[in-house]
């Protein structure tokens, strides 16, 4: 199978972290901007395809729904249950909503509506960080480490809207 995608492609899907972490761990910080830049098309492995999750996106300048889907996901992957309860790390969800705001380089230059769509994301995630400072924390001891954790039901909530 050959994958044609374009660096635009791949940042108009939110995938540019994983991008970037897997495909492009060995350049430098200038050719990434460069291929940013010249936005040409370069040929993925199914692998790397994969690894990235462009198989499983379509592309859409609604981000507020791709980041609710990726949230859903991170639930249902990364809760843990204790007392017959569900939470989830409050130090992933606070990565996880930091570092979806990364996923548009500074060096793109996006057209109108992804410019405007990425404005919407960043909002709207700066007002899920100031939703979480007013949720309970819990915490547990797991492997003599005290963690804290939000309920993941109140996490759903919180990104359902």
């Amino acid at each position: 199978m050959i994958i044609s995608v374009t660096m635009e492609d791949i940042i108009k899907r939110c995938l540019w972290s994983d991008y970037k972490r897997f495909v492009l761990k060995d350049k430098c910080e200038q050719e990434i901007q460069t291929l940013i830049k010249e936005n040409k098309p370069v040929v993925l492995s199914e692998n790397d395809a994969y690894a990235i999750g462009l198989l499983k996106v379509i592309e859409t300048d609604n981000l507020i729904h791709r980041f609710t889907v990726h949230m859903k996901e991170m639930i249902n992957i990364k809760s843990t249950i204790f007392d017959k309860n569900v939470y989830m790390s409050v130090k992933i969800v606070e990565n996880e909503l930091e570092s979806f705001k990364k996923r548009f380089p500074d060096c793109w230059s996006p057209g109108t509506s992804y410019e405007n769509a990425i404005i919407e994301l960043k909002d709207h995630i700066n007002r899920l960080e100031e939703n979480l400072k007013t949720f309970e924390v819990y915490e547990f001891k797991v492997k003599e480490k005290k963690i804290r954790y939000f309920l993941s039901r109140d996490i759903k909530k919180l990104i359902e809207g």
